[in-house]
C-alpha cells in the first residue's frame, strides 16, 4: 500500500510523512528518475539508425500534398441572399 502525505512517518519520527522525509523522497526519486532519463538518451545517441531518422527528408513533398476535405473553402447555400451591393449615391450634392 502506498504512504500518504498525511500517514505518521515510516522514520519514527511521530510527524506527519510530508513534514519529516517526504521531500528527501521525492528528491531521491527525482534523481533516479533524471538517472534513468540519462542512460535512455546515451543508448539513444550511439544507435546509428537515431542520426539517419534525423537527417532523414520527407517522404512527401508540400506541394504535392492534397488539401484535406475539411479545408475546402466555404461556398453560399443555395438560399442565402446575395451580397450586399456598395453604397452609391443617387443625387449629387
Amino acid at each position: 500500500m502506498k504512504m500518504g502525505r498525511n500517514d505518521p512517518c515510516h522514520c519514527g519520527s511521530s510527524q506527519k510523512y510530508k513534514k519529516c522525509c517526504a521531500a528527501k523522497d521525492d528528491a531521491a526519486r527525482a534523481a533516479e528518475v533524471a538517472a534513468q532519463a540519462a542512460e535512455r538518451a546515451a543508448e539513444a545517441a550511439s544507435e546509428p539508425e537515431a542520426s539517419a531518422l534525423a537527417n532523414a527528408k520527407p517522404s512527401v513533398k508540400r506541394d504535392k500534398m492534397r488539401p484535406m476535405p475539411g479545408n475546402a473553402p466555404l461556398k453560399p447555400h443555395k438560399g442565402a441572399p446575395p451580397p450586399a451591393p456598395a453604397m452609391v449615391r443617387k443625387h449629387a450634392v
